[in-house]
């Protein structure tokens, strides 16, 4: 959790003293930035559920021995479809099969691309090959003795991840308690401060906590700025846990607002893919507010469905914190801080595209429950500005909007709140 005082605490120390961190959090930008970004659509010549695009590492120059290539990454649609993959520089080729009996496991009867080692490329370091558009032929087939079994692409050491995709390194579903070490505030702090470190070592993704229920409807809790899941200890403990079952996004908060969201989303819909569930609803909290907007209206705009089916957010900053204009000053400042910076691209684009000027709303079927927080006299919750929370375009948007006095953090601890969430998520449900 983070104060109003603490966040300007830690801005000012980070630009005016502590020049190690600075130091770091360049070092570690760099890091991320070596990666090569590659991206593209894939569709079907027979349409069909159930596509998966595999990434396969270049070794050697034939293809005619297993040990020449290596699996190192796949992305999982439902249908046709954007991926992306985040990974180290190399040599590269792209393949893609109809997962027909949903198994994630290619098998030679399932219509795929072939190998053909003329259409392998460089992808550099910091380098973008977008614009990559696969198509799976009916007749399509890859040969070989025997199956790759996608499911078992697993994130193993660090050492053996920086050759890996980012992507690779996600949990996707995976059972975990919140007392999880992973889950510490030490851990979440590493999150701002060395966002390289943290993917690899604290591993961010959504986790289930509790094995996946097909009778419950998942409720995803988003955090913010150096937060973990342990903040919605109370909150998930009071959960209605007879309709709904909790899962927790978890982040490194340094990071670009837009690729958290990019990377939350993606993960969701690969548990789509693989549980079916029909909807899911988000209760986020501060700047976990923001990148739940973005990744609502990503999905909107990629999928066109109706996954996310309730939206709740609490005390967000959705016209950013004036703190955080610090950071445009600094040698080198967390992506996430000039996100948070008011008027800044990431924040103007939730609400507004075609150059700033056609607004962009939620999707109308989807509730927006607008909770914000201020405290006696005050022009804020100890953190964030009541003006903030309450930016016009964010209103116009909401379904409701709930005044609570508390402070910014004491909201996940009250009783009240956690009443009224379980109302909103029942009333959602039964819409």
């Amino acid at each position: 959790m983070i104060t109003k005082k603490n966040l300007i605490l830690v801005i000012l120390i980070a630009f005016l003293i502590n020049g190690c961190d600075l130091l770091s959090i360049k070092e570690q930008q760099e890091k991320v930035a070596k990666f090569c970004q590659i991206k593209g659509t894939v569709v079907a010549e027979q349409p069909t559920n159930g596509l998966i695009v595999a990434l396969i590492r270049y070794k050697t120059s034939s293809f005619k021995d297993n040990d020449n290539w290596a699996l190192v990454d796949h992305y999982v649609l439902e249908k046709a479809g954007q991926w992306a993959f985040y990974a180290s520089p190399g040599t590269y080729f792209l393949t893609a099969f109809q997962d027909i009996n949903n198994n994630k496991i290619f098998e030679r009867n399932e219509p795929a691309i072939p190998f053909d080692s003329k259409k392998k490329f460089n992808c550099g370091s910091g380098e973008h090959k977008t614009g990559i558009n696969l198509v799976i032929p009916h007749d399509g087939r890859i040969p070989g003795n025997a199956p790759v079994d996608i499911s078992k692409l697993q994130a193993r050491s660090k050492s053996e991840q920086l050759n890996a995709s980012l992507g690779q390194a996600l949990a996707i579903g995976e059972v975990i308690n919140l007392d999880d070490q992973r889950f510490s505030r030490e851990n979440a702090s590493k999150g701002l401060w060395k966002p390289f470190d943290f993917i690899w070592e604290s591993k961010p993704g959504v986790y289930f906590l509790q094995p996946y229920d097909e009778n419950k409807i998942p409720v995803l809790f988003v955090h913010g700025i150096t937060g973990t899941p342990i903040e919605f200890s109370f909150l998930i403990k009071n959960l209605d846990h007879s309709r709904f079952q909790p899962w927790v996004a978890y982040y490194p908060s340094g990071s670009q607002l837009i690729n958290i969201a990019t990377i939350l989303n993606r993960t969701i819909i690969q548990l789509k893919a693989q549980h079916h569930f029909k909807k899911i609803f988000l209760v986020a909290h501060s700047m976990g507010g923001l990148i739940s907007r973005s990744m609502i209206l990503e999905n909107s705009k990629t999928f066109q469905d109706q996954l996310y089916a309730s939206f709740i957010s609490i005390s967000t900053p959705w016209n950013g914190h004036s703190a955080a204009q610090i950071a445009k000053y600094a040698p080198a400042a967390a992506y996430s801080w000039l996100d948070m910076t008011p008027g800044s691209e990431f924040l103007t684009q939730l609400f507004y595209a075609e150059n700033n000027i056609r607004p962009i709303h939620l999707p109308p079927h989807m509730p927006h429950s607008l909770i914000f927080t201020y405290l006696h006299s005050e022009s804020d919750d100890g953190t964030i500005s009541i003006e903030s929370q309450l930016r016009a375009e964010a209103q116009e948007d909401a379904s409701h909007l709930y005044g609570f006095l508390q402070s910014h953090n004491g909201i996940l601890e009250d009783l009240k709140t956690s009443k009224l969430i379980n109302q909103l998520l029942f009333d959602a449900d039964n819409e």
